[in-house]
């Protein structure tokens, strides 16, 4: 049985805002716990492009962990890119975005993170990822329509 990750969120800015501040603004909004090196990270980084790298950033001179490749990159529709932990082994899951505008000025988010099944403890990391999405997105919301994450 597939395990995964589902949350859907309505955010008060149109789907372009929304996606710059996924793909670009990351680490204005992203925070630990969430990194894999909390004493080295320097930010995060999304190459722009269907099979561009995911990568926490640990330095300028361009050392960090490789998080996923981007596998569906349609601004400002539709973006997914595969994810791994340190610790997981080489095992990645997928994450999917879906940004449609339910109306003007307003984004209906869809964020799935599936391929749990495949980690040793694959139902207690899909649990604590299901907070951490719930609580990653309200940030994300924050600081689109307020300009702070908290």
């Amino acid at each position: 049985m597939k395990q995964k990750v589902e949350r859907t969120i309505m955010i008060a800015a149109p789907p372009d805002a929304v996606w710059n501040a996924w793909v670009n603004e990351m680490n204005a909004w992203w925070t630990k716990p969430y990194y894999n090196d909390h004493d080295h990270i320097t930010g995060l980084h999304m190459e722009p492009q269907l099979g561009g790298r995911y990568i926490e950033k640990w330095g300028e001179e361009g050392s960090g962990f490789l998080i996923g490749h981007v596998t569906e990159w349609l601004p400002p529709l539709r973006l997914s890119y595969t994810w791994t932990e340190r610790t997981w082994e080489g095992v990645n899951t997928l994450i999917r975005l879906e940004f449609e505008e339910e109306r003007k000025g307003i984004t209906r988010l869809k964020f799935v993170q599936e391929g749990f099944e495949r980690l040793p403890k694959g139902e207690e990391t899909r649990s604590g990822y299901q907070g951490g999405c719930n609580q990653l997105l309200e940030r994300l919301k924050n600081y689109i329509e307020k300009g702070k994450p908290e």
